[in-house]
Order: C-alpha cells, then structure tokens, then sequence
C-alpha cells in the first residue's frame, strides 16, 4: 500500500512537472504580439573574439540584445563600442526592425579607435 502511494505520489509529481512546463512555454508564447516574430542574429567582432547567435524580437530595443553581449564580452562594454548591420551603424534605441536587422544577419561589434 506504501509502495502504491509512492508510486503515485512520483506520478503526480512528474505530471507536476511536464503542466509547469507547458504553462512557461504557452505564457512564452502568449507574450509574443501580434506582428512580433522571433529571428536569430549572428554577433561577431572585427578582431573576430565575438562568435554568439542570439535569439531576439523584431519589437525587441536593440539595447537590450546589446546588453546581453555586453554580458558575456565584458571588454566591449568598457570600450567605445558601436554595431553594424549590412554596412550601416545600428542605433541603440530604435528596434531591431526600425534598424533594418533581419533574420539570420550578421551584427558587427566595432571599437572606435582613439
């Protein structure tokens, strides 16, 4: 009898764990706006230190995708750092979208030399 409650007790318990899961997915994709859609971008550097593909938001602000490299290449964040895009200087402020940045292209991380 203490074997069987046990037995269910882990059952419910996986069930548990598999609806949590849905409920982060399903709320992950609730988030997602009508006329948002996620692309992946590829960041590299000049000096070629940089190699990260990272998944954003056409709506997301580019600053905070560049925070997250900052995150992981903290030199960058010390530096005098500006993105390229297709040739074109990315602005900070402006939306993956409004910056012209589309799925599957290549950001570049530039240091301004002094």
């Amino acid at each position: 009898m203490l074997i069987q409650l046990d037995d269910e007790k882990n059952k419910n318990k996986k069930l548990l764990k598999e609806l949590n899961k849905e409920k982060i997915e399903d709320k992950e994709l609730n988030n997602i706006r009508l006329g948002e859609k996620i692309i992946a971008v590829f960041f590299t550097s000049v000096n070629q230190d940089i190699h990260r593909p990272i998944s954003c938001k056409n709506a997301d602000i580019f600053s905070k995708i560049e925070a997250k490299i900052y995150n992981e290449y903290p030199k960058y964040k010390a530096s005098n750092t500006y993105f390229t895009v297709n040739g074109n200087v990315i602005d900070r402020s402006k939306t993956i979208e409004e910056n012209g940045i589309k799925d599957g292209n290549t950001i570049i991380a530039n240091i301004y030399e002094e």
